[in-house]
């Protein structure tokens, strides 16, 4: 596993097309750590492709600084959860919102 999430960007950025799509089982599972453990310090912006095949580009953490408290999905008994989605707090909805691994399209941030 990658020492930490600067030198996974580095890998990450240097892939051509669908990384996800394209990545063994231990690369999609560091990339899915590095991005959650982003998303629990920053502020991301992750463009993705919805179900219907909308393009959405959402600004999006786990951060609670930013009001990412409480998570219903991951606290609720009668959901059960899908390691092919990511679950984050929509800054600009307010809200839970989702999106899964295999259609993100683009990720921003700003290291700090």
């Amino acid at each position: 596993m990658m020492s930490n999430k600067h030198d996974t960007w580095r890998t990450i950025a240097n892939q051509d097309g669908n990384m996800y799509a394209q990545s063994t089982e231990t690369e999609r599972e560091t990339f899915r750590v590095w991005l959650k453990d982003l998303l629990r310090d920053e502020v991301v912006t992750v463009s993705f492709t919805k179900a219907d095949g909308a393009e959405r580009t959402m600004k999006c953490t786990l951060n609670e600084v930013h009001g990412a408290k409480y998570n219903p999905v991951n606290e609720s008994q009668n959901r059960k959860s899908n390691p092919e989605v990511c679950v984050v707090w929509d800054l600009e909805q307010q809200g839970w919102r989702s999106f899964r691994w295999d259609r993100i399209k683009r990720i921003e941030f700003t290291l700090g």
